[in-house]
C-alpha cells in the first residue's frame, strides 16, 4: 500500500469554501459598521450646521434694527443678507457659503411655527421686527428640520 501525502481535492474544496465564507462575513461586518458610522456622522454634521445657522442669524439680529423678507432673501439692517441657492443646496450669507446640504430654506410666519402654543404668541411684541426661518438639512440619509425665531435688537436676543 502506498501512503498518500499532500493536498487532496477534498481538502482544497473545504479550504476554498471556508475562505469565501470568512471573506463574506468580514465584508458584511465592515459594511454594517461603515453604515452605522455614516449615520452618526450625518447626525453630527446636520446638528453642527443647524447650530452655525442659528448662531449667525442671532448675531445678525442682535446688531440690527430691522429684518426684511425681500423676494425670499432675509435682509437685516446691518447689511447681512441670507439667500438660499436651490441648485447647489447651499445657504449663503453675504454671498459666501454659510451652510451646505440645506434641502429647504423658507421664511415663515411666526404663527406657523411648530410646537408653539397660544401663550407664546400672546407674549410676542409685534412692535419689534422679527422673523422665523424653517430650514431642512440632510446628510448621509439623516434629516433634520429646524425653526429659528429671531427679533431685531440687542436687548431681545440676550
Amino acid at each position: 500500500m502506498q501512503k498518500r501525502s499532500g493536498i487532496t481535492m477534498l481538502s482544497m474544496v473545504i479550504y476554498v469554501t471556508l475562505f469565501f465564507a470568512f471573506t463574506a462575513l468580514a465584508i458584511s461586518m465592515g459594511s454594517n459598521t461603515n453604515y452605522s458610522s455614516l449615520v452618526q456622522k450625518g447626525k453630527l454634521y446636520i446638528n453642527e450646521e443647524a447650530s452655525k445657522i442659528q448662531y449667525n442669524l442671532v448675531n445678525s439680529a442682535k446688531s440690527s434694527d430691522d429684518i426684511n423678507n425681500i423676494y425670499g432673501k432675509l435682509v437685516f439692517s446691518n447689511n447681512d443678507e441670507y439667500t438660499y441657492d436651490n441648485a447647489t443646496k447651499k445657504l449663503l450669507k453675504n454671498g459666501g457659503v454659510l451652510a451646505t446640504d440645506v434641502e429647504e430654506f423658507k421664511i415663515i410666519d411666526v404663527y406657523n411655527m411648530d410646537f408653539v402654543n397660544d401663550e407664546v404668541y400672546k407674549k410676542i411684541d409685534t412692535s419689534i421686527p422679527s422673523t422665523c426661518v424653517e430650514i431642512k438639512l440632510k446628510k448621509y440619509g439623516q434629516e433634520k428640520k429646524v425653526q429659528i425665531f429671531v427679533s431685531a435688537g440687542d436687548e431681545v436676543n440676550e
